[in-house]
């Protein structure tokens, strides 16, 4: 019988050690699938030592000890020692992620006894993965152990005390039986006020604060812009500030204000200087088609006088006398479906000469000072032109309901881990992806910076008058 355990017990070493040896190759697979790998660092450190091997540095660093003799001559052991020494660096962040994993296993094994997280049989949460989404956020997946996720809701903030992070939410996948925790080390602001004074240089705004950061960009660094995210997630209340904002820091700026559901969003920015609101489909158009000549206008005028774009000719020393208004223009599109799919609100054609002049906007207004900002909340190839879409080189995403929804506006399924705050996003621009929260600005104290309205129409005549215009004009658009 002693015997027989003690072969036990060698059998049981044995597993241990070799699936110790497996690990490392593991973490290597998962880091290669998740993109956690730090690439240039690796890639620095192998080229550093293949450039040692290549230069023999490494013989002449043996040759002054007494080891010279273990220094692989043989053509094949050399292959090996090389390739092993070229590709260290990664097998080093791989055993590092393996003792991380074991350091990080005890932490949580700790935690879930002393959060009652342990069922009758002994079994306890598994730790399955530990990546990070972002710079300041990681999410950890574990087994459920036949806990239901409210189980882990309700000791969030006893797991938080045992482990110090700051955990933003759990979220259950009953197909796999995982759980996920989306956790940091760093505090995050469920609010952030609107302030005036959040971003000072002129055309300048604040697309949120992250856990350590205040994000802010300007219409010169970010021309076009995409909002996206489901319902009550926070995209008009982010769109009304902005555009307060923008209004507020540079009075000269005209915006034209496309609101598809009945002009309700935009209503606070009727009868106003330098704001058209415009509710309706054909209208819409027709003041594309206005846009449309003004880009047109400016091009000419640029090329006239020798310049690449408007900033070129803002610092030229000598300018014409008879010089355009240059003032820059700002279209805000909400809910950008609306105007892309034909059907209730918009016939054929004029889904393709709105496409058709939105593309333009986005490819050449950056240049000529003209600026497209897009909200929707289904950001696919049939409710947004793929042509739009790749030229708004800033994207703020709100919480997305599925992955397919969030692959489609920032390549990954980041939205979907965001927590249920309002206003919480993820900002896009270029590689950078971080989480914030967007400033907060209600309905309120928007009209009370707005002032009151100026003496112009009342909205019911600017409605009519419009439509009647639209009407008029695109008479051609409507003989399909």
């Amino acid at each position: 019988m002693q015997k027989e355990s003690s072969i036990q017990n060698r059998i049981d070493t044995t597993l241990k050690n070799t699936k110790l040896c497996f690990e490392p190759i593991f973490e290597l697979v998962r880091g290669f699938r998740a993109n956690t790998i730090p690439w240039v660092t690796c890639a620095k450190w192998t080229t550093g030592l293949t450039l040692g091997l290549f230069f023999k540095i490494d013989w002449y660093i043996l040759s002054y000890t007494r080891f010279t003799n273990l220094y692989p001559y043989h053509p094949l052991l050399y292959k090996i020692y090389a390739l092993s020494i070229s590709t260290s660096p990664f097998w080093i962040w791989a055993w590092m992620q393996v003792k991380y994993k074991k350091d990080k296993l005890k932490l949580l094994t700790r935690a879930f006894k002393n959060a009652g997280l342990e069922s009758k049989i002994g079994r306890l949460p598994n730790l399955i993965s530990d990546f990070p989404l972002d710079p300041m956020t990681r999410k950890l997946r574990l087994t459920n152990a036949g806990f239901p996720v409210s189980s882990f809701q309700a000791q969030s903030k006893f797991i938080e005390s045992e482990l110090g992070i700051f955990i933003d939410e759990v979220k259950e996948s009953r197909e796999s039986r995982t759980v996920d925790v989306i956790y940091s080390h760093y505090p995050m602001a469920t609010e952030v006020s609107y302030s005036p004074e959040d971003a000072e240089a002129p055309f300048e705004f604040k697309v949120g604060q992250t856990r350590a950061n205040t994000i802010a960009t300007s219409l010169q660094k970010t021309p076009h812009l995409l909002v996206a995210g489901q319902t009550g997630g926070g995209k008009s209340t982010f769109l009304r500030q902005l555009i307060v904002h923008l209004h507020l820091q540079k009075k000269g700026i005209n915006f034209l204000l496309i609101d598809l559901k009945g002009g309700l969003e935009f209503s606070m920015f009727e009868n106003r200087k330098n704001f058209v609101v415009v509710p309706h489909v054909l209208a819409a158009v027709v003041n594309l088609q206005n846009t449309n000549s003004l880009l047109d206008k400016r091009m000419s005028f640029l090329k006239e006088n020798g310049c690449k774009d408007i900033e070129a000719y803002f610092k030229k020393k000598d300018k014409p006398a008879n010089a355009p208004d240059l003032s820059r223009h700002v279209i805000v599109v909400d809910e950008a479906a609306e105007m892309f799919l034909a059907g209730h609100h918009a016939k054929s054609k004029e889904v393709q000469t709105a496409r058709e002049m939105l593309s333009r906007i986005a490819r050449q207004g950056r240049a000529l000072g003209i600026h497209l900002i897009v909200a929707t909340q289904r950001p696919d190839s049939k409710s947004l032109d793929p042509q739009v879409k790749a030229n708004l080189t800033g994207v703020i995403c709100f919480q997305m309901m599925n992955d397919s929804s969030s692959i489609a506006v920032l390549g990954n399924g980041r939205a979907t881990d965001l927590p249920k705050v309002a206003g919480r996003a993820i900002w896009k621009n270029g590689i950078e992806m971080l989480e914030v929260q967007t400033p907060f600005l209600s309905s309120e104290m928007a009209e009370s910076l707005l002032g009151p309205p100026d003496n112009q129409p009342t909205k019911k005549e600017s409605t009519i008058k419009l439509v009647e215009s639209a009407n008029e004009k695109l008479d051609p658009l409507q003989t399909e």
